[in-house]
């Protein structure tokens, strides 16, 4: 969820990145189907797969497929009655050959995009254009929603349950009438746009937490430490609040709509999940652009380094509503 503090003003924040944590996604772009000519093969199929891939190349996290690895792809793939690829057998074949996301799409009186992810078979992208002028537009978008469903991923992945620590972690929903509803992990609660919300948590433990906030347009935001409480240190016990009454602002809902991933992990001891000195310190660090994927797997990495018994993590998901 976008929020409202005073002025929206855009901060970057960078990850301490090791070199595993670029690990790349295998993405292959398919010819898309020609409306005109009712074929996959024409001058204008090759144009925007050609264009299209050609945007894609600056993302570090995607790695195409190689043009003799598409022919050979190609090749296994089947075509339906109309000539349009079928997208499950295309999902079988990728995951033969290694393809972790397919990108299909058509051209008619506009150029439409999507991607499917191999392993589930799930849209998680779809884009669509004027005319072949914004193709990169179209790699932009498509980029983007990839990588922002492959952080989702991640984090909601990193699920550990400690025997020692009782984390608590909810979200007070202030409606415009001024009444109060709360909404917890496992909740199917939601909230409006123009509503208000605060931030609860609380642990059993002293120790130290860290909260990612993935929002329904794709912005990663770093919701606790931030600019007004650096220390992530939390004592046992003690309730916290984002905002807190003494921080002297209001966190208020704002566009787009759709689905808001938070996920909070605590430790025992201090963990370097963010490189400080990298961050723009300025009200809530926002990941850069084109890093979530990697902040995400920096997540990954860093988790596998603890104890089990010595560090807790929550997943909460909010339906963000007009």
């Amino acid at each position: 969820m976008r929020r409202v503090i005073y002025t929206v003003i855009p901060f970057l924040a960078f990850i301490h990145l090791s070199t595993a944590q670029y690990r790349t996604t295998t993405i292959a772009v398919l010819p898309f189907y020609d409306i005109d000519s009712k074929s996959t093969d024409s001058s204008r199929s090759q144009t925007v797969v050609s264009d299209l891939t050609e945007s894609l190349y600056r993302y570090r996290f995607i790695k195409l497929v190689e043009r003799a690895e598409m022919k050979k792809l190609l090749s296994e793939v089947e075509l339906g009655m109309t000539g349009l690829i079928d997208e499950k057998t295309a999902a079988k074949v990728g995951k033969i050959h290694g393809v972790q996301i397919m990108i299909l799409g058509s051209i008619g009186e506009r150029i439409t995009a999507r991607a499917v992810h191999v392993e589930t078979h799930k849209i998680i992208a779809s884009a669509s254009i004027a005319n072949t002028s914004e193709l990169e537009i179209l790699g932009e978008k498509l980029a983007s929603d990839i990588e922002t469903y492959l952080a989702k991923k991640n984090l909601k992945q990193l699920r550990n349950n400690s025997p020692h620590i009782n984390l608590e972690f909810w979200v007070e929903r202030i409606e415009k009438s001024g009444r109060k509803r709360t909404i917890s992990p496992g909740s199917k609660g939601g909230v409006r746009i123009g509503e208000r919300v605060i931030f609860h948590f609380r642990s059993n433990r002293t120790g130290y937490l860290t909260i990612v906030d993935i929002q329904p347009g794709g912005d990663v935001v770093v919701l606790f430490p931030n600019d007004l409480h650096p220390d992530n240190k939390i004592v046992a016990g003690r309730m916290y609040s984002i905002p807190s009454e003494d921080d002297g602002f209001e966190i208020t809902v704002s566009e787009p709509a759709g689905t808001d991933t938070l996920v909070a992990f605590f430790t025992m001891s201090s963990v370097d999940w963010l490189d400080l000195k990298r961050l723009n310190r300025s009200g809530f660090w926002t990941v850069k652009k084109n890093e979530k994927l990697a902040v995400s797997r920096g997540f990954s990495i860093t988790a596998t380094k603890l104890k089990r018994a010595d560090w807790e993590s929550i997943t909460l998901e909010i339906s963000v509503r007009k």
